[in-house]
């Protein structure tokens, strides 16, 4: 069997969230490994060239330490959000967490500083094939409705040929 861990995080994956609390989004770090110093913290969200600055309160449970940061939901746009830590002295370290916002949907609270490259399912090259077979000739069916019956029989069977080469 296969392992079904995660990879390493640098927080708590299991104590950890992203939710909508009243008109705030509420984002819940469980034992986060980044240095924090003090129990008032910034944290900074940013997307691209965006950045919005919240703060963030480090709290003790029994449960461990937990970093909670608030931002009005109406200030962020939809899509992936970095999460870093600015010190007093300006410095920023990152949580290696990010924060995936979809419209109406659920926040999403995602691990890592970046995420991985997107990669498209390939297609069975038969299904494929045969698609671009079908389409190719409902079009060459149409166009030949122009010519005589006979013509159009013979145009068929040598564009059948051709494609049987080019598509293998």
């Amino acid at each position: 069997m296969g392992d079904s861990l995660p990879p390493p995080a640098e927080f708590d994956l299991v104590d950890s969230f992203a939710r909508l609390r009243g008109a705030d989004a509420e984002i819940a770090l469980g034992d986060p490994k980044t240095e924090l110093v003090g129990v008032e913290q910034t944290v900074r969200l940013s997307q691209g060239r965006r950045r919005i600055d919240a703060a963030a309160e480090m709290s003790d449970s029994p449960t461990g330490r937990r970093l909670t940061v608030r931002v009005p939901r109406s200030r962020l746009s939809d899509g992936i959000w970095s999460l870093q830590v600015v010190h007093a002295d300006g410095s920023v370290a990152p949580l290696a967490a990010r924060l995936l916002v979809q419209g109406r949907r659920p926040l999403v609270l995602l691990w890592g500083a970046h995420g991985g490259k997107s990669q498209v399912p390939a297609g069975r090259p038969t299904d494929v094939k045969r698609r671009v077979a079908a389409t190719g000739a409902r079009v060459l069916d149409r166009a030949l409705t122009l010519l005589p019956e006979e013509k159009a029989a013979r145009v068929r069977q040598q564009v059948r040929t051709t494609a049987r080469k080019v598509l293998g």
